[in-house]
């Protein structure tokens, strides 16, 4: 398993931790520069908080690259042992594994979330209260132990009885994530957040025209109870089919005003004229056909050639430690078209009130949010899904 451990750490740990430091000194650099967008109180903030975060991200890697070895070398194996003794079979003895897996992983990474919160506290972003986080988080393991059950059974079930198990795993993981997409804003959301229909008559009329001269049916325009998690603004557009559903935080709603709203929703909507959410489910479908591609006429058939004596379960939970690397090393594509996907949203928001409604309603999002205007072009390559805010700007000034 040395080859596996090695693996993770060229090509998943190593670049995400340099990608961190990079960030770390780019923006510390640019932290010493006249500011620009924000104030240069906000400005000196942003920079704290993006290099807070990347710490914490540093952090993370290494502990995650830590707990991959104790796996690989010890606890895949341990775990199997132990349930071995209980004398049950075979595929429930898989099914629990894996599931005892998730759950030990839940609480080995619990720690790292509760310091995520306190940082997101200490500079002002976050408004979760323990009470909150702590039903939060039952509610959510809940809900992925039941999700995640079901799929893992019936992963097993199609590795124990057909040849190509990884195609129609592929096939059934894709149906449950886009009925996932669908059920989402009017089951799963509303576990989390409260949803009211948009009060407003006047704005809801011109989201409502919006949605008309673009051909967008919803489900109905909602406002969502944001602020008690979180003080940042945002919109969206969520689920597929009828349950698609207009959803407004209602700290945008206090900050934003109605021209700058349409604008940013004429910006959603872009997305979707341009069908670029079939394009990211897309990307999605084929993301997830090269991993389990990989699964069953790789690594699979390999350790079958090398003698190996390998669970299901043990399998399958080593397809969950190895999945963030292949999804790292898709990112620069998924963020590539993503980006690029941005700026024609951008020009067709702004063709619904004005490039000046745009403008000015990306920089009060940027300052509300506090998000730092720059980052290192290596850091912007992997992860940013959408354009630097000062390239979105002169990308609308220029168009």
């Amino acid at each position: 398993m040395g080859w596996l451990v090695l693996a993770y750490l060229v090509l998943y740990t190593l670049p995400r931790i340099t990608l961190s430091l990079l960030q770390i000194r780019y923006v510390r650099l640019k932290s010493t520069k006249p500011p620009i967008i924000l104030e240069a109180d906000d400005y000196k903030l942003a920079a704290r908080y993006a290099i807070s975060k990347q710490k914490y991200e540093v952090t993370e890697h290494v502990l995650n690259f830590i707990i991959f070895v104790v796996w690989i070398f010890f606890g895949l194996n341990a775990l199997e042992h132990a349930l071995s003794d209980l004398n049950l079979s075979t595929l429930f003895s898989a099914w629990l594994l894996v599931m005892i897996f998730f759950v030990i992983n839940a609480i080995i990474n619990l720690p790292l979330s509760i310091l995520e919160l306190r940082r997101d506290k200490t500079f002002g972003f976050s408004n979760v209260t323990s009470h909150i986080y702590l039903k939060d988080t039952l509610r959510s393991s809940i809900l992925f132990l039941v999700i995640g059950g079901i799929i893992v059974i019936l992963l097993l079930l199609l590795m124990k009885y057909f040849e190509l198990w990884w195609l129609l795993g592929f096939v059934v993981l894709f149906v449950i994530a886009l009925i996932a997409n669908l059920i989402y804003p009017t089951l799963i959301a509303p576990m989390f957040n409260k949803f009211t229909p948009l009060e407003d008559e006047t704005l809801k009329d011109k989201i409502q025209n919006l949605m008309d001269k673009v051909g967008f049916k919803s489900s109905g325009i909602y406002v969502i109870d944001a602020s008690k998690r979180d003080g940042r603004l945002n919109a969206y557009f969520g689920g597929l089919g009828k349950s698609k559903r207009v959803v407004l935080f209602d700290t945008l709603l206090n900050k934003i005003s109605t021209e700058g709203i349409i604008a940013i929703l004429g910006h959603e909507l872009g997305h979707f004229k341009h069908k670029d959410i079939l394009k990211n489910i897309a990307l999605m479908a084929c993301m997830l056909f090269i991993l389990f591609a990989i699964a069953g006429n790789l690594i699979y058939p390999l350790q079958k050639h090398l003698g190996l004596v390998m669970d299901d379960g043990i399998f399958l939970s080593l397809l969950v430690l190895l999945m963030p690397v292949l999804t790292f090393l898709f990112m620069p594509i998924i963020s590539y078209f993503s980006r690029k996907a941005e700026y024609s949203a951008d020009r067709f928001g702004a063709s619904f009130s004005s490039k000046h409604s745009l403008y000015q309603a990306l920089i009060r999002l940027v300052n509300e949010n506090k998000s730092f205007p720059y980052s290192h072009p290596a850091f912007v390559f992997f992860y940013y899904s959408h354009p630097p805010l000062v390239e979105r700007l002169k990308a609308l000034e220029e168009d």
